[in-house]
């Protein structure tokens, strides 16, 4: 039987930032063990979280995202430097290439193909544990319904997942095509909440004295600058949009934490808790509510500009990974 969840790691969405990511998981899994009991992720932190969670037999969880960030590494080699940057453009031979039928233009509603993302994660992703609802960690994504405009979140401990999931989560528009599971249909889930905070802290230890732990990993900056052109504000308007949540969830947390003091105050009256049989007590007792946890943010200080998001080349993959060493490092002294 899995413990109690008591620790977690969260991870944004932010396309070719998440090499932030992998430098953040470089320093995390130095010390061993480093094992969450729930890693959840947003677009390639879904992708990030399912290679930590799942790694394929034979490999380690940095093994598997090592591999991952090997293979989707665009050189560009046949490019002059200052356009190396640009080189996915035309596409990335591991996770998406650009669309052929040209015919049919008119109906398109995605750019790029993702089938070679499917490939490539088949080959990191241990298939039979991440269908396997017992398997350890808990493994937490989540994806837009594109019709209800809703958020949906899938669980491993509650059917199992698939890679269908996982590219769902990261399908964003108009880049990306729809992922169809059942009968629903997904966009990235960035688009609504880049940070599924919220739905860990639904899945975390609500026993007395849980010591809770959760590792937040930001791809997006909340503080910069006030923009001065229309360039920094379409900058600014685009980070914000994927910026972390946090703060909103823990104030609600304190307001929880309210709460269950004076839920644990009832219980503890001499005489006994006179509102025990009442309706409206059980059903707030039944709601298991956790006490805020401690929140370790591990976040990019830049914002993103312009291509970003779409830069895989050799050099800024390095760099933002050692940037994700460097920071996580500082949160974890901190």
């Amino acid at each position: 039987m899995p413990r109690p969840a008591r620790t977690a790691l969260v991870l944004q969405g932010g396309g070719a930032l998440g090499a932030y990511e992998l430098g953040a998981a470089r320093r995390l899994y130095k010390d061993e063990p480093f094992a969450p009991d729930i890693i959840a992720g947003v677009s390639i932190g879904a992708i990030t979280a399912v290679l930590l969670a799942r790694p394929a037999p034979g490999l380690k969880p940095l093994d598997a995202l090592e591999a991952f960030w090997q293979k989707i590494t665009v050189s560009g080699l046949f490019l002059p430097p200052p356009l190396r940057p640009y080189a996915s453009v035309l596409g990335n031979p591991n996770f998406f290439v650009p669309r052929l039928d040209y015919y049919a233009l008119p109906i398109w509603t995605n750019i790029y193909d993702t089938e070679p993302l499917r490939q490539t994660l088949s080959q990191l992703v241990d298939l039979k544990a991440l269908a396997d609802p017992k398997a350890t960690p808990g493994l937490l994504e989540s994806a837009t319904d594109v019709e209800a405009g809703q958020i949906q979140y899938f669980y491993s401990g509650e059917k199992g997942l698939s890679l269908d999931h996982i590219i769902a989560s990261g399908s964003l528009p108009p880049s990306f095509p729809m992922t169809v599971i059942g009968d629903k249909t997904y966009w990235d889930g960035g688009l609504f909440d880049n940070t599924p905070l919220g739905a860990v802290l639904d899945k975390l230890d609500t026993s007395k004295g849980a010591d809770l732990t959760i590792y937040v990993v930001n791809l997006f900056p909340n503080r910069a600058p006030i923009p001065r052109n229309m360039q920094e504000v379409t900058a600014r308007t685009q980070n914000l949009q994927f910026a972390n949540r946090t703060l909103e969830d823990v104030k609600m947390l304190r307001r929880i934490d309210e709460v269950a003091a004076l839920m644990e105050a009832l219980e503890n009256l001499p005489e006994g808790n006179p509102l025990k049989n009442n309706p409206a007590y059980q059903a707030v007792a039944e709601r298991h509510y956790v006490r805020v946890p401690r929140i370790i943010s591990i976040t990019r200080p830049e914002q993103v500009l312009g291509f970003g998001g779409s830069d895989f080349s050799p050099d800024t993959i390095e760099q933002r990974a050692d940037e994700g060493y460097k920071q996580t490092e500082r949160a974890l002294q901190a």
